[in-house]
């Protein structure tokens, strides 16, 4: 239910801040999906920050736990928007914010494995 939450607060956000446009849906998954490569951005510059830290056995975990990670990620992300918006035309911005979510969280996962390192 969270999850839900988090996501209509996100597409809330979004639709406040773009109403003076007017924007059609598409223009409204495209801003989706650029919050997430944002956020995809600091997670790679986090991910490797982490990996400069390790040593070999320790990378070797993490880029097995990362791999595993965006399987997920991508298989929630998919679960989601299909819950959200089956076959509609907000299924991609629903993709979008789930993977805006999970990734944020991965994040301070990572933020937290940096500092008690």
């Amino acid at each position: 239910m969270q999850r839900y939450l988090v996501i209509i607060t996100i597409t809330a956000s979004l639709l406040a801040c773009n109403s003076a446009y007017a924007q059609s849906q598409p223009e409204l998954n495209a801003a989706a999906d650029a919050e997430y490569q944002k956020a995809d951005a600091r997670l790679n510059a986090t991910y490797k920050k982490l990996l400069a830290k390790l040593d070999d056995e320790g990378k070797k975990k993490l880029i097995a736990a990362e791999r595993a990670w965006v399987a997920y990620r991508d298989a929630q992300a998919d679960f989601d928007a299909d819950a959200a918006a089956r076959g509609g035309s907000m299924e991609p911005m629903e993709y979008s914010n789930s993977c805006l979510e999970l990734t944020e969280a991965r994040i301070k996962q990572l933020e937290k494995a940096i500092e008690e390192d």
